[in-house]
């Protein structure tokens, strides 16, 4: 009976070393040493114990490959019409005595060629030989001597795997390594090339292919209520199956760059005697240029007189046993030789490894993607494409858009079958890692929206989702990118195509906002609002007049749900207010009572926000403004544009009339201008609405309207309620005092001491005769701006001083307003800001200004001086200004 020399297929424990010598003749043994002692021990294993199905007859190293035989079998990887799969490239092992070449490379439907048991057997037996050989001529150490050692916590000695993989003996070193480690035959017989590495990522040709990532829902949302839940507490990890690049730096894609090249001819089998002899010392200097096909030199002579394909490349990769050295070389592999290129550098190196690497497997899944005919084998390599894409290195614009025209492409196919949806679908669902870190070009944004406008309900939501974020958030002019407006606005009309449309909705304006206080990207909101009303208006802008309801509008409602929803974040109100000043929307769109519902509501969050950037949009942009209208004109009770019930309609007009009367804004002038909107004022005071009654009041005060019959409507419509009585009996007693202090005199200086309030103030006004009053002095008392209502009763006051009071906006403003005659104004350590100051710019006859110690800005006060001219003497030391 044969015997052959075989390793027990178990794990070695921890206080036993196993040393493979691959030196020795092929009936070696295998040594065992143990801590206590060295024990020469050789262990025979009958053949019948190699493989129960070992044919009769075989040699020691034919059984040997016959129990390894799973492994040299041929690739089960589906192939297709054109080459082969690039990922199947590396999974074939050729025939130790055949020449492989690249236009063999491609395959048909055939059937592969079929090999005998008996040929399979001898190419593994004669690669184990010549491995022997070749370990032998380099000279290796024992196998023991290579595996890297470190040391764990209770100090015992464990074994790591050497992974520089780079030329043969670097390889056979640590498949020797592998050996003692229990690896797989597999890895054993296969020269794969080098695991992924930061210096040294993977050939495309042995690519593994991940799982695609578990999405979060504030990332990617699907088609139910429950995918749009907030996943704040879900513990999930967003690395886990995500293709990622390696760790280590990123590369720009290497284009063109002076290189040394040294090129030899040989085979497979003696490389490592090639790499040692002493003529490989003959080196040219070219620069070399990476184009789409090949690689050629500005120089082409010598090593490098015709372009080198990346066809032609068998395999590439760095070499790690030159770079103590510093010989920063990078092997590429052709059929009848090899090609050395030495760099500066690692990183040098290194850029141009991935950058190689990257445009051979690109031109290979081109090839595969759009010469193959059936759908799953297109899919399952789109998927390794994917990851390829994912997990190189190069951050570069060209690199992103090779991929993703490979993905229009393979989208663009077709188009007219019927079953395109459903290619289509499943093509987005496995490209969506691509989708998420790349933009998508023009036409692909077309051939998504084409997807979501004819499977809405079906369309792969999660995956559309990141490229419609990314449109909405890195798109600045829609006017250059109509493919991707429309791609937005046919996404959001899939969501509420669902049963639970308005949830998926609010959900996607929150998740492009996102979770913090302001939203992280200034463009997202114009965008969104931009889509919404573009929409809005292609649907409404021939529909006939009066506007009769239909179902047809519900596909449209939903972009009137998204501007009330960015309403509901406070730095959007700014930005749709601003979008909604000129009115862009058709009067059919208005008269729409379901879409003016959802505009009644964007008004209100409008009229109550506080700031003036917010507020100030409902008013016209400028005086007498005709066309487009503002939202006071269109929401007048006397003659609406929105369809909007009458009661409801005088609420939101007053709101906002309220806001704009307790702005920074004058208001005598504000007034002035609203003046041919009498008849609104009016009606909204019939509904006791405290703006409207607050601003007739003023009219008749500061006597804006002219005409006693018009004065006489405006009395009558604040008699007509009892709170507008009340307002109106309040302006006869202020106008009675007004006149008596005027008509009895009194002191031209007083002062008030330092305990005096708002409470002092307003009796010291009331009992006194100050209509003479022309110099007021209030420093470092207690008063604030409610004293302001009692100042304005003062007509002849040259000289106010307030320094180191509290004194803040809303009385700078009233005192502005009603006190044209003010000279001089001291405001030194008071808690005024731009929005009072501003206010200032209406004392024409100012000339001495005190704003010491205040909120004043540089930009406020530019603007103050241009419109008071005749300021003298100011102080604005301490401030933003000074």
């Amino acid at each position: 009976m044969n015997f052959i020399n075989c390793r027990f297929f178990k794990m070695p424990s921890f206080n036993q070393e196993i040393n493979m010598d691959l030196n020795s003749n092929e009936n070696g043994a295998l040594k065992t040493d143990a801590k206590d002692g060295k024990i020469d021990e050789t262990q025979y294993v009958s053949a019948d114990q190699v493989s129960n199905n070992a044919p009769v007859g075989l040699n020691a190293d034919q059984r040997l490959a016959f129990a390894l035989r799973d492994f040299l079998s041929p690739s089960t990887a589906t192939l297709s019409d054109g080459e082969p799969s690039p990922s199947a490239l590396s999974q074939t092992l050729p025939f130790i005595d055949e020449q492989v070449d690249a236009d063999d490379a491609t395959q048909s439907d055939e059937e592969p060629p079929h090999r005998d048991t008996e040929d399979v057997l001898n190419n593994a037996a004669c690669r184990l030989r010549r491995w022997r050989a070749a370990s032998r001529k380099l000279r290796r150490p024992r196998i023991i001597n290579n595996l890297s050692t470190k040391d764990d916590k209770d100090g015992n000695v464990s074994k790591a795997c050497n992974s520089g993989h780079t030329d043969l003996a670097d390889r056979l070193r640590s498949l020797a390594a592998a050996g003692s480690m229990s690896a797989s035959a597999g890895e054993l017989l296969s020269l794969a090339p080098p695991p992924p590495a930061a210096t040294a990522p993977p050939s495309p040709g042995c690519l593994l292919s991940p799982s695609l990532a578990d999405q979060s829902s504030a990332e990617y949302f699907g088609s139910s209520p429950e995918c749009c839940a907030d996943s704040v507490g879900l513990e999930i990890s967003s690395n886990v199956g995500t293709p990622a690049p390696p760790p280590g730096p990123r590369y720009k894609l290497a284009t063109e760059g002076s290189l040394r090249v040294c090129c030899f001819q040989h085979t497979r089998t003696v490389v490592d005697k090639i790499l040692a002899a002493k003529f490989l010392r003959r080196w040219e200097t070219h620069v070399l240029c990476l184009e789409d096909q090949h690689i050629i030199s500005k120089t082409p002579s010598g090593l490098l007189e015709s372009p080198l394909s990346y066809s032609c490349m068998q395999e590439v990769y760095c070499i790690s046993r030159w770079d103590p050295a510093r010989k920063y070389c990078l092997r590429i592999v052709m059929p009848h030789g090899s090609l050395l290129l030495q760099a500066n550098d690692a990183y040098t190196r290194d850029q141009w490894y991935h950058s190689i690497v990257w445009r051979r497997n690109i031109i290979r899944y081109r090839n595969f993607l759009t010469k193959t005919v059936r759908r799953e084998v297109v899919l399952k390599e789109l998927k390794n494409m994917v990851d390829f894409v994912m997990t190189t290195p190069l951050q570069d614009e060209s690199v992103t858009r090779a991929p993703l025209q490979i993905l229009t492409d393979l989208l663009s196919e077709k188009k007219e079958n019927a079953d395109w949806e459903e290619w289509a679908e499943n093509a987005t669902s496995v490209a969506a890692p691509l989708l998420a870190e790349r933009c998508a070009s023009g036409e692909l944004c077309a051939l998504l929206a084409r997807l979501c406008r004819r499977r809405p309900r079906a369309a792969p939501l999660p995956a559309l989702a990141p490229p419609v974020r990314r449109v909405l958030t890195r798109n600045v002019d829609f006017a250059r990118a109509p493919n991707a407006r429309r791609l937005v606005r046919d996404y959001i009309s899939a969501l509420s195509a669902h049963n639970s449309g308005s949830a998926l909705v609010r959900r996607f304006v929150e998740v492009t906002h996102g979770s913090r206080a302001s939203c992280p990207y200034p463009r997202a909101a114009p965008n969104l609002a931009a889509v919404a009303l573009a929409a809005l208006d292609d649907h409404y802008r021939d529909t006939p007049s009066p506007h009769v309801c239909d179902d047809a509008e519900e596909e449209v409602l939903c972009f009137a749900d998204i501007l009330e929803h960015m309403c509901e974040y406070e730095d959007w109100v700014v930005v749709v207010g601003a979008v909604l000043q000129p009115v862009p929307l058709c009067s059919a769109a208005m008269n729409c009572p379901r879409v003016a519902k959802r505009l009644g509501n964007v008004l209100r969050a409008l009229a109550h926000d506080s700031r003036c950037a917010a507020h100030s949009c409902v008013a016209p942009a400028r005086a007498a403004r005709v066309c487009p209208p503002s939202w006071l004109r269109s929401a007048a009770p006397s003659d609406p544009m929105l369809a909007i019930p009458h009661q409801e309609l005088c609420q939101i007009w007053g709101d906002m009339l309220g806001s704009l009367l307790n702005c920074c804004c004058n208001r005598k002038s504000f007034l002035q201008s609203m003046s041919k909107q009498l008849p609104d004022f009016v009606l909204v005071a019939l509904t006791e609405h405290p703006a409207a009654l607050e601003a007739l009041c003023l009219m008749l005060e500061w006597e804006v309207t002219s005409g006693e019959q018009t004065q006489l409507e405006i009395i009558a419509a604040l008699q007509g309620t009892e709170l507008g009585q009340k307002y109106y009996k309040d302006l006869c007693e202020r106008q009675q005092n007004l006149q008596r202090l005027q008509a009895e005199g009194g002191p031209r200086r007083l002062a008030l001491p330092v305990r005096a309030t708002d409470a002092d103030v307003a009796a010291l006004l009331e009992a006194g005769a100050l209509g003479n009053l022309e110099c007021l002095s209030l420093a470092f008392t207690s008063v604030t701006s409610a004293c302001a209502h009692h100042l304005i009763k003062l007509p002849s006051l040259r000289y106010l001083n307030l320094w180191a009071t509290k004194f803040g906006d809303s009385g700078v403003q009233l005192i502005a307003e009603h006190l044209p005659r003010l000279q001089v104004l001291n405001l030194c350590e008071t808690p005024v800001s731009d929005k009072g100051i501003e206010a200032l710019s209406g004392l024409s006859n100012l000339r001495r200004l005190n704003l010491n110690s205040t909120k004043l800005s540089a930009e406020a006060f530019e603007v103050l001086r241009q419109r008071l001219p005749q300021l003298q003497e100011y102080d604005i030391r301490y401030t933003e200004a000074w």
